[in-house]
């Protein structure tokens, strides 16, 4: 796996984390746990990333979907658990998922597995979700054949790179709440 790729994931996550007084917080996962937990108040919790060591890979969804996934999907899925973050890229509000726990991680698996086989069976690109946007008919993608990082019509399969690969996505991504 790319330590720059990882780097970038984790000083996003840092800076994304850093326009928060305390921490993150959320309202949805108070009844979810996770590693990620710092502190519960009311009905929030508030959150840190928590590093994966060893890290994790999809390899059960290239078992099952028969395809050998990029090492830039490993390595975002895999190298920590944390909420999904808000950002914006190129004007593209964007919300990056991210796991927030192991079965979180693999409710995550099961629909990359319903996603790339859905890709198969319409002789699509295979591509790898990274992060949801405001149109509910497009997603951010890695495509699987190059790694770049795309914007992917759901409803026609057209692509549109965003960036050149996973590094320079995630270092030119505007920080959100």
């Amino acid at each position: 796996m790319d330590n720059c790729e990882k780097n970038a994931l984790v000083e996003f996550t840092s800076r994304w984390i850093q326009q928060f007084d305390d921490a993150p917080h959320n309202d949805e996962l108070h009844a979810l746990p996770s590693p990620c937990i710092i502190k519960t108040q009311n009905l929030s919790v508030y959150w840190q990333p928590f590093l994966l060591q060893p890290p994790k890979n999809l390899m059960i969804i290239e078992q099952v979907v028969g395809l050998k996934l990029h090492a830039s999907a490993h390595l975002f899925y895999g190298s920590q658990y944390a909420g999904n973050m808000s950002a914006i890229f190129d004007n593209i509000e964007l919300l990056l998922i991210q796991a927030w726990n192991d079965d979180d991680f693999s409710i995550l698996e099961q629909n990359l597995i319903a996603h790339l086989t859905q890709q198969k069976k319409l002789k699509r690109i295979p591509t790898i979700f990274i992060a949801s946007t405001n149109d509910s008919t497009e997603i951010i993608a890695i495509n699987n054949l190059t790694g770049e990082v795309v914007k992917e019509d759901l409803i026609s399969g057209e692509l549109t790179t965003l960036s050149q690969d996973l590094t320079a996505f995630l270092n030119k991504l505007i920080v959100t709440c």
